[in-house]
């Protein structure tokens, strides 16, 4: 479709900044870049008319690991590296309370808990856990006093970590862990907040605006080409924050799609005592909602295959025997379940590692991707890294 003369002169005349995706990266990419330069004209472009990745179908954790998943980084990443990501998720969580605020957001520091089944594979894993409780508490003590020390209820005395024998004795785990630091907030307030700091500031929000190809121009204030089904948009410099879909717009990114389902489901005996649960080294996690509702999600390391876009029958038979895994999941630590009353799948942004990827593929052309499904920690301070790199370019 062309774009017609009183949208070129100015609803869809040439951006200073256009960035793609609108997530929590992408959102705070434009508000931290107009901090910094307030005159500029920001544009996002969002191919849904919410949002399709994870930033609207995360589970609202506010959360920066557990026990398992950090030995897993250890292991990964060596002592240093794994630091620096646990640093970066703590530091993002205070950069999103100080973009938008806890009551804004719905934040409710309900601490969280990781448990270890009584199965041999997690009673050896909860031994590991036990061995290592005392040094992962010394390393990531400073970084929670400096992080969230002066915002958290909590205050900078208590350990990122300790055992939990009542709560372990509830939901029938060999061990639990208590992650007192942990919190949870409402996804959907979230992206609201988000929205009006977006309006607020003169952003331009496009919903339902897709992204064809991008392609370098001459230098100056149009030297970016986006193609839209809309029409050509003209941007001095483009950022993708498209998270796990980002291949499809820069391919040399080394970053892969990754299928995450959710459900909300009424446990039979009751919901658990409020708070956020891990499970299975952070591949599975569920937490309480309202009127005894529980939300259960992720699966990813079942390894079922999800089939290729357009395979309508094939993605069905996945969808199923996830959702099945996952329900026999819930009933491990919930009991039986009462009723399903909500199935979604969000996408993630993976790869050989947890550590996010930002940076620029050519002149103007920057991304922040691959959140490992750590959004909600990292992706605010990722924004603000982001829109510092784009300023001093």
């Amino acid at each position: 479709m062309p774009i017609g003369y009183w949208e070129s002169e100015h609803l869809l005349a040439p951006a200073d900044l256009t960035i793609i995706g609108s997530g929590i990266v992408g959102m705070s990419t434009a508000l931290q870049y107009k901090k910094l330069r307030p005159k500029d004209k920001v544009r996002i472009l969002e191919r849904d008319i919410i949002g399709e990745g994870g930033t609207t179908r995360n589970a609202g954790f506010a959360c920066f690991g557990g026990p398992g998943e950090w030995l897993d980084d250890l292991e990964q990443l060596g002592q240093d590296r794994w630091l620096r990501l646990v640093e970066m998720r703590i530091r993002g969580l205070r950069t999103l309370l100080e973009m938008l605020g806890q009551e804004q957001i719905g934040l409710e520091w309900k601490g969280g808990w990781e448990l270890f089944g009584r199965e041999l594979k997690g009673q050896e894993r909860a031994r590991d856990v036990m061995r290592a409780l005392a040094d992962l508490n010394r390393l990531v003590a400073p970084l929670l006093d400096v992080g969230l020390g002066d915002v958290h209820p909590l205050g900078a005395d208590r350990p990122a970590l300790a055992e939990d024998v009542h709560r372990a004795g509830i939901l029938n785990a060999h061990l639990a862990i208590h992650l007192p630091w942990e919190g949870m907030l409402h996804t959907g307030r979230l992206v609201s907040a988000f929205h009006a700091a977006l309006d607020s500031q003169g952003i331009q929000r496009l919903h339902g605006c897709s992204v064809d190809t991008l392609s370098r121009l001459d230098q100056g204030v149009d030297s970016w080409s986006i193609s839209t089904p809309r029409g050509v948009f003209r941007s001095e410099k483009v950022a993708v924050c498209t998270n796990g879909f980002a291949r499809q717009l820069v391919p040399e990114l080394k970053v892969e799609t990754a299928p995450n389902r959710v459900l909300v489901l009424t446990p039979a005996s009751g919901a658990p005592p409020e708070g956020c649960y891990h499970a299975e080294d952070g591949y599975l996690y569920f937490r309480t909602l309202d009127r005894g509702r529980v939300l259960f999600g992720g699966g990813r390391h079942y390894g079922i295959p999800w089939p290729a876009p357009g395979s309508p029958l094939e993605e069905a038979a996945a969808v199923a025997a996830w959702d099945d895994r996952l329900v026999q999941s819930a009933e491990q630590w919930l009991g039986s379940t009462a009723i399903v009353t909500h199935r979604w799948t969000g996408w993630l942004g993976v790869g050989q590692d947890r550590e996010p990827l930002i940076g620029h593929t050519a002149p103007g052309l920057h991304h922040a991707v691959r959140m490992g499904g750590m959004g909600i920690a990292v992706g605010a301070g990722i924004g603000k890294e982001l829109a510092r790199r784009i300023d001093s370019e």
